[in-house]
């Protein structure tokens, strides 16, 4: 049985939530009689996240070699482009694909500026028999939060080292990446067995097992004023912050809000459900699939023409406020 761990806070954004469970329950529909009365016999997939750019491509190889070349596997890229070393935007890729961690769906993440110190290295096995496996860093922490509060965490497993696998050459023996060498083989191992394989590692009690970072909640006061955070940018040069879609859900689209930065800059923007709600070079904000608020420039980019950075408290004033 699942049980849900104390040390992971509450979802920020009930929308994605929503979402998973309705793919949960539309995946579960679809598969049909059979897969539902035999669980092992539904698809499995792996789904990678690296920061490795174009180099990724043979972190996909891997885990298919060490699947076993399962019949109905399947091995995807979420993304080989997250920026190097940075934990928090592979966490918030992590979060906004919320909705895709199905059973039999292994999260496999490579972004590890920590690789070779002590931090751990984990598979985990969510209670809709979803994993994730890769450093214990943080990337999980948000992704985690949702399927704790649905399911609750089945399992984990700090891997062992032992595990690791040498990978030979014509000059003799050399040790590969962990990605290569200690995550590949483990994805693979669970889309093998249909599950995490005893021997990998030791378990982590439950009570032990939580968040790495500190998260950020946006708030909103009693005179409605929304305070939150910019936690990055995207590919294309749109600020993604944490103030979830509910925070406006008594806006109408259309309507002018003003975000006050740092130094009390202000800015104003439309909001809106679409970017050609706004014309060419002008600023809106709009809530993305992830479910939080974007504040973007249709047809260009908003870290070049809006005074705001990664990492800065904002303060968003709805109209009439």
């Amino acid at each position: 049985m699942a049980a849900t761990s104390r040390n992971f806070d509450e979802p920020r954004s009930p929308s994605t939530l929503l979402q998973l469970k309705r793919a949960n329950e539309i995946h579960r529909k679809n598969l049909g009689a059979i897969c539902r009365a035999f669980p092992r016999r539904m698809p499995w997939s792996v789904q990678i996240v690296t920061d490795w750019g174009n180099d990724g491509k043979r972190l996909e190889a891997a885990v298919w070699n060490f699947c076993g070349r399962k019949k109905g596997a399947s091995v995807y890229e979420l993304s080989h482009h997250v920026q190097q070393y940075s934990i928090t935007e592979a966490a918030l890729l992590f979060e906004s694909k919320l909705p895709l961690a199905l059973p039999n769906t292994v999260f496999l993440c490579v972004v590890d500026p920590g690789v070779g110190s002590d931090r751990k290295a984990i598979a985990v096995q969510a209670g809709n028999n979803s994993f994730f496996v890769g450093p214990h860093n943080g990337v999980f922490d948000l992704v985690l939060r949702g399927l704790n509060k649905l399911y609750g965490i089945k399992k984990v497993v700090e891997i062992a080292n032992e595990t690791r696998h040498v990978i030979s050459t014509a000059e003799g023996a050399i040790q590969s990446t962990a990605g290569d060498a200690l995550f590949a083989p483990v994805a693979g191992a669970i889309v093998k067995h249909g599950g995490i394989p005893s021997g990998i590692g030791k378990g982590i009690p439950l009570q032990e097992f939580g968040e790495v970072l500190g998260w950020e909640y946006a708030h909103v006061d009693a005179q409605g004023w929304i305070t939150g955070k910019i936690e990055g940018v995207d590919h294309y040069g749109t600020f993604v912050t944490n103030i979830p879609e509910s925070c406006l859900e008594n806006v109408k689209p259309g309507s002018r809000l003003l975000v006050i930065g740092k130094k009390f800059k202000e800015i104003k923007l439309t909001y809106a459900t679409h970017f050609e709600a706004v014309g060419n070079g002008e600023p809106l904000a709009l809530a993305q699939g992830n479910g939080f608020l974007h504040l973007a420039v249709n047809r260009g980019r908003a870290i070049d023409k809006l005074d705001l950075r990664a990492g800065e408290h904002i303060v968003l004033l709805p109209p009439g406020k």
